[in-house]
């Protein structure tokens, strides 16, 4: 029988016979040792069999059967004494088990470690004291627990031979008494009242996705009592429809909140969405550089909207004038002077922007960068950083983000290269991709989406396209000859258009920065203006200067 499928009327005497023997006296002679001077309490550890799985509950099930066994027989147990002194710091009783007890670590078996000659005389040669002190203290630990028998903690002594761990239990059980029956029976009433809570918990949220409300509720008493006919059953089905609404609104809230919390957490836009069925972090290690990688801020700081947009605005701006100014003057390299002659210019640089787009990607996967990821390359617009409005585009935690971005990037980008040349295309890039995050941080800023976080280079490219579409407007760009007259720029750049404006509304439902997408594209059609009169500019100037 399945130990979840246990019933209740067991389970009670289960547990009422084994708090008789709990409640009892430790003086018996397996024990041989005086309680410690403490109270008894028992608690069940996070890494119980119970939450383990299912498949693995016939261990659980086998210790209830001798648990139920042991607490049959006439018990030679006498009175505990709860404040009787203890000259060893040994704990041999479950219910002195800490609560920094980890399957892993063990428990200590000696006033100190065993000796090479101990370890050696106990398991034989080849094995040094540091292991085998380690392999003793994990099973005096399993004995105190009344997990020795349980496979799931199998994985601290997989490594060691049968026989190593039966020698080693021999020298404890000769050593060290402990009443191993009695702690496995115990651990098994606490793992029975930890199912029994979660079958309530769970009974308890079923009744409430379902609306099923019983009449005795609150809800249903605020109807007044008619002092001589009582509540009629019309007052009694109007009040039951209003606890059902009130907790159906209460069941919206909730899921709105833990939505809220979610966006919090993965952030809203390219930022990382949450994958549900996301495996949990098990190494150890990698969970330590996810802790370093976290903010301690439990709430946004107390700022005003202008000083949030102010310092950023104020970046932006310089930054784009010194990329301008470099722009004017810039001249491309003579072919012998550059790293890569057998490739274009246009090619060399997108490509250069491409490779580092993905040398940030594979930097997310790297665990000890991503305290660094999180403070450097990723906007948050509760705590902006100016510089990360820059760097957030070159910056992407998911493939797929990635590759949606670098693909028009290598095809326009390329094109936009060839026109205006190497600095025009970088300052352009980059001015289009801050422009777009310091518009999302102006739009969630004003509306009080201090939870927002955003990265990538969707920003940077929409306003590449947008741009380009704009300066081509009325040319025919044809895709893999589907049309042959092909689409007018001009058609194109309103599909673009059109795409953002249909996410209007859905930013945090579709989990897009749809305000950084529009600002980019516009920050795109602005610059190509700008460059165009600056051609114009600088051509006239020049034949100014030739007729001179």
């Amino acid at each position: 029988m399945n130990v979840f499928s246990i019933s209740y009327a067991p389970c009670a005497l289960l547990r009422a016979a084994s708090r008789r023997v709990a409640t009892a006296a430790a003086t018996t002679p397996t024990l041989k040792v005086k309680d410690e001077l403490r109270f008894g309490s028992r608690w069940l550890s996070k890494s119980s069999a119970w939450s383990i799985s299912n498949e693995q509950s016939s261990p659980l099930r086998e210790r209830i059967k001798s648990a139920r066994s042991v607490l049959r027989r006439p018990s030679r147990l006498g009175r505990r004494t709860i404040f009787s002194a203890s000259k060893s710091n040994i704990i041999r009783q479950y219910e002195y088990l800490p609560k920094d007890y980890r399957d892993n670590v063990g428990l200590q078996f000696n006033d100190q470690d065993l000796s090479d000659e101990d370890i050696t005389h106990i398991f034989g040669r080849g094995f040094d004291s540091a292991t085998g002190n380690h392999l003793l203290r994990i099973l005096h630990g399993r004995r105190v627990a009344g997990t020795l028998e349980d496979p799931a903690y199998a994985e601290s002594t997989a490594k060691f031979p049968p026989q190593l761990i039966d020698s080693g239990l021999k020298y404890l059980r000769e050593k060290v008494p402990v009443n191993e029956l009695l702690n496995a029976g115990l651990r098994a009433e606490d793992e029975l009242n930890q199912m029994d809570q979660e079958t309530a918990r769970r009974e308890a949220q079923e009744r409430r996705d379902q609306g099923i409300y019983d009449e005795s509720t609150d809800a249903l008493l605020d109807v007044p009592e008619d002092p001589v006919y009582g509540r009629s059953e019309l007052d009694k089905i109007r009040a039951r429809n209003i606890a059902r609404q009130k907790a159906l609104d209460r069941a919206a809230e909730e899921k709105r909140l833990a939505r809220e919390a979610e966006q919090a957490a993965s952030g809203t836009g390219p930022l990382v969405k949450a994958e549900e069925g996301r495996r949990a972090i098990t190494n150890p290690k990698v969970a330590e550089y996810y802790l370093k990688a976290q903010s301690d801020l439990q709430e946004p700081p107390e700022m005003k909207a202008w000083e949030r947009i102010l310092p950023s605005a104020t970046v932006v701006a310089l930054v784009l004038g010194f990329l301008g100014a470099i722009a004017m003057v810039y001249e491309e390299p003579m072919p012998r002077y550059r790293l890569l002659r057998d490739i274009s210019t246009a090619h060399a640089t997108v490509g250069t922007v491409i490779a580092l787009n993905a040398l940030v990607f594979l930097c997310w996967r790297i665990p000890p960068f991503w305290a660094f990821l999180n403070k450097y390359m990723i906007t948050v617009v509760a705590t902006i950083k100016p510089a990360t409005l820059f760097t957030s585009t070159i910056s992407h935690s998911r493939f797929t983000h990635l590759l949606s971005n670098m693909l028009p990037l290598w095809f326009v980008g390329t094109a936009v290269h060839e026109e205006h040349g190497r600095a025009e295309f970088l300052a352009l890039y980059l001015g289009c991709g801050a422009l777009g995050f310091f518009g999302s941080l102006v739009t969630y800023t004003m509306r009080g989406w201090l939870h927002v976080t955003s990265l990538g280079a969707s920003g940077a490219t929409l306003g590449l396209c947008a741009g380009y579409f704009w300066e081509h407007r009325n040319e025919d760009f044809r895709m893999l000859d589907l049309l042959p007259d092909g689409l007018k720029g001009i058609i194109l750049l309103a599909l673009l258009t059109a795409v953002q404006i249909a996410a209007f509304g859905r930013t945090a439902k579709l989990q897009v920065d749809i305000a950084s997408h529009v600002s980019a594209m516009v920050a795109g059609i602005l610059g190509r203006e700008i460059l165009d009169k600056l051609e114009r500019w600088r051509d006239g100037s020049d034949k100014v200067a030739s007729a001179n």
